[in-house]
């Protein structure tokens, strides 16, 4: 089997082409940048927004699965699906579902988003938006088999949105953290990179029956969880400070949103990809070995002194 990866040489594709060469498929990583994020058995650039350019490098490559991490506008997802390919497998977000009230703290289920109505919008999309839109598109479809994966906010050595550094970095300077009541003891949207490239790896495999949307995240770990877990790793006494998310600063908070689901319901993916996330401990042990060898430094850790301010005024109140 041979498997274009477009968005390859990223945080999560890199992942995913690691999985899918363990298992001994043949493995091109596509993207804009000339040197791969990892190692790869083979590379190619790719720009997919130059007209035609997808085409040719599937012409080119004569993939049998096309993996892709980077598609997020209708457009480029319509564009796959008139390549001859035997199954075309989309990673989109667990940020396509609609947000929710702060009553409702089940785990979101893969139904829970409706394809969208009405006519495809043409041109640039808002992320969150255009992956709504894109997984419209592939409901719409008959042309290809696909299966699509929904990550929530993933995690891992590298990650470049450094929201888990953001915490990393509090725990570790020993000082209290501000925390959203209403979803502390919530499950949380999280899910380790090297868990989302193994589903990717599952998804793509031809001799698995696999169609419609797929939830790819941890297990029934809460925010409190999480941050027990690094306080443990990091040998720091944990203090948290319960403040309604509306009075914690922007960038403080990562994770917690009150809107977002609690939790993602993971049944139909263990079921048709034989999907099993691995403990939060090991993707905590390898996260943790990159924060202390690099000590990333999340954008919102630079107001850490008057969030520290804030955090002395509640717990003397």
């Amino acid at each position: 089997m041979r498997c274009l990866v477009v968005g390859g040489t990223g945080f999560i594709g890199t992942a995913a082409c690691r999985e899918l060469m363990r298992r001994g498929v043949e493995t091109i990583a596509a993207g804009r940048t000339p040197k791969p994020y990892g190692t790869f058995t083979s590379h190619l650039v790719l720009d997919r927004r130059r007209p035609g350019a997808l085409a040719e490098a599937v012409e080119r490559t004569r993939p049998d699965v096309l993996l892709d991490l980077a598609g997020f506008l209708p457009a480029e997802v319509e564009a796959v699906l008139e390549l001859p390919l035997r199954r075309y497998v989309f990673v989109s977000t667990a940020g396509v579902y609609p947000d929710r009230p702060p009553d409702a703290p089940r785990p979101a289920a893969e139904d829970d988003f409706r394809p969208l109505e009405g006519t495809v919008p043409p041109g640039d999309l808002a992320y969150r938006e255009g992956k709504r839109w894109c997984e419209t598109v592939l409901a719409r479809s008959h042309a290809v088999a696909w299966a699509t994966l929904r990550p929530p906010a993933v995690f891992g050595p590298d990650d470049p949105s450094l929201r888990i550094a953001a915490w990393l970095a509090r725990i570790a300077d020993g000082g209290p953290l501000l925390v959203p009541t209403e979803t502390l003891d919530r499950r949380i949207g999280l899910a380790w990179v090297r868990d989302v490239g193994f589903a990717c790896a599952l998804a793509c495999d031809l001799d698995r029956e696999v169609s419609g949307p797929y939830n790819v995240a941890l297990a029934d770990v809460t925010l409190r969880q999480l941050l027990e877990a690094v306080a443990r790793a990091l040998g720091r006494r944990l203090q948290l400070v319960p403040v309604p998310w509306q009075r914690i600063p922007d960038g403080v908070c990562p994770y917690g949103d009150p809107a977002r689901p609690s939790g993602y319901e993971l049944a139909r993916a263990r079921r048709d990809l034989g999907f099993r996330p691995a403990p939060l401990e090991d993707g905590l042990a390898e996260t943790l070995a990159w924060y202390l060898a690099h000590r990333p430094s999340h954008p919102g850790y630079r107001h850490r002194a008057s969030e520290l301010e804030l955090a002395a005024r509640l717990m003397a109140s």
